[in-house]
């Protein structure tokens, strides 16, 4: 079996990190758990004192949330996906005039000069000098070269994305507390 190792046959290919996404992994599932037994039980706080612990560790916990499975660096069939940790952006590869590694993130500098960073890749990737590197700046300039079409989406960006998870996470850390009022 033939593997295209540029993504010329305009597969998605995405590039993420494997380290990052099991911290923040672990450090969800410990939030998950451990939160809701802490506010379950009896405590010398108040309530509001409560609720505002409730929502700091929900903040917490979608920060984890989305440097476990969100952040990544996606080359789609006909745009650039940058999924960072507050934003996400499309670029199309005719915006895309260079792309550079620097020390912690690959940078994507577009046509309007403006410099996109995407920080979701292997430190193993990022760290090493010489040709890992080159190879991987080559490889994502290639992509963006070879993919570029006449009928491309327009740039987007979205701040917070996943809105939907530090609100269900409060309303479990709520309920921990609501659990604990109903049974004392």
């Amino acid at each position: 079996m033939h593997v295209d190792p540029m993504g010329r046959r305009g597969r998605d290919r995405v590039f993420r990190g494997v380290a990052d996404r099991w911290i923040g992994r672990l450090l969800l599932l410990f939030v998950v758990v451990a939160v809701p037994k802490a506010l379950s039980e009896p405590s010398l706080a108040g309530i509001p004192f409560d609720l505002g612990t409730a929502a700091v560790f929900a903040i917490i916990g979608w920060v984890c949330f989305r440097m476990g499975f969100r952040a990544q660096l996606a080359a789609r069939r006909d745009h650039f996906e940058v999924v960072n940790l507050l934003t996400v952006e499309r670029i199309p590869y005719h915006d895309v005039a260079d792309v550079h590694i620097d020390q912690l993130s690959v940078r994507i500098t577009l046509t309007s000069g403006r410099r996109v960073r995407a920080w979701g890749l292997a430190d193993s990737l990022l760290n090493t000098g010489g040709s890992e590197r080159q190879n991987l700046a080559d490889r994502l300039r290639l992509i963006a070269a070879e993919r570029q079409t006449g009928a491309a989406p327009r740039r987007t960006r979205s701040r917070l994305p996943d809105r939907w998870a530090p609100v269900a996470l409060f309303a479990l850390f709520s309920g921990a507390i609501v659990l604990r009022l109903v049974t004392q």
